[in-house]
């Protein structure tokens, strides 16, 4: 997340080029105000119940999360994403040792079965709650995009599609 921090906040000097008026100024002022009202997130302590991996990625994303109105009521939500990660890195370790695939042998050698490793299944879901997660909390680039795009420049791109067709 480097370069400007993409936080959906505007200053009044922003939000007065996209001449919408006083009125539309006062209202997205007061809504970014609102989101002053909730606790900051606290970063100390490392959640206990995190395993290493979980406790690694606590200590990467943090600081990129604090650049994001990312507030206390979000923790749980961080902490289920940092879980998440250790879990898929002990799923990973899993399935580099036994495979994605699991051959079964009778006594003379001949294979009889195939099945799929229950860790490569895991490991999906586990991407895809992750990837749920990182979205909610401005993690993935489409979720900054969407935290950065004006409201004006929303509302021109509707215009646009209906022009289009």
């Amino acid at each position: 997340m480097r370069g400007k921090p993409s936080r959906g906040l505007y200053s009044e000097e922003e939000l007065k080029k996209h001449k919408k008026g006083k009125d539309h100024i006062a209202k997205e002022l007061a809504k970014q105000d609102t989101l002053n009202d909730y606790d900051q997130l606290q970063v100390k302590p490392i959640p206990s119940h995190l395993d290493y991996y979980g406790k690694q990625e606590w200590k990467r994303i943090i600081p990129l999360l604090q650049q994001l109105p990312i507030a206390e009521l979000d923790r749980q939500m961080i902490e289920s994403y940092c879980q998440l990660h250790g879990y898929k890195r002990r799923l990973q370790k899993d399935i580099q040792e036994f495979g994605e695939v699991t051959n079964f042998y009778d006594d003379k050698g001949n294979l009889t079965n195939r099945r799929i490793n229950p860790s490569y299944n895991a490991y999906l879901s586990t991407v895809k709650e992750i990837r749920m997660i990182a979205n909610q909390l401005g993690m993935t680039i489409n979720s900054r995009l969407q935290l950065a795009i004006p409201e004006q420049e929303k509302e021109e791109d509707e215009i646009l599609k209906l022009l289009k067709g």
